[in-house]
């Protein structure tokens, strides 16, 4: 059986799944774990991704990611709000990473529960700078609209 490509914005990826680059014991792990999944699309949150170009192999993950492969989707892991996650949007786009974002916004960081409203409002503003947002909500049919 023939599966369809999945397509997100303009792009088309023949694998679904998404992985994130946390929870490796090392860097080559990761790589490896990267390169035997069959993934495309791997999430990068931005306070283990060093843009500030010191040299340290465990903050220095996107040495270990090979971008001809696997499209780098940063996300906004941390942010308590949406003028919080807009800002890691746009300090990511600075850095040169794609202009693609898992949004997420936690303002209760024991429980990880997303904030529907910060999250809509951080989207419609990214949307409008050009960013393609993949948010993450809880399933609500009304709010993801």
């Amino acid at each position: 059986v023939a599966v369809e490509p999945l397509r997100i914005a303009d792009r088309e990826f023949s694998s679904r799944l998404i992985l994130g680059t946390g929870k490796f014991s090392s860097p080559e792990m990761m790589r490896d774990a990267l390169e035997a999944s069959g993934a495309e699309l791997v999430t990068v949150a931005l306070r283990r991704a060093n843009l500030s170009g010191e040299k340290d192999p465990f903050a220095n993950i996107l040495e270990y990611i090979d971008q001809d492969n696997f499209l780098l989707l940063p996300n906004t892991s941390g942010a308590m709000n949406a003028d919080e996650a807009v800002r890691l949007a746009r300090l990511a786009a600075a850095a040169g990473l794609p202009k693609w974002i898992k949004l997420e916004i936690h303002p209760d960081p024991h429980y990880l529960l997303p904030d529907p409203v910060e999250t809509l409002a951080a989207a419609e503003q990214l949307v409008k700078e050009d960013f393609t947002v993949l948010p993450y909500i809880n399933a609500d049919p009304v709010i993801a609209k």
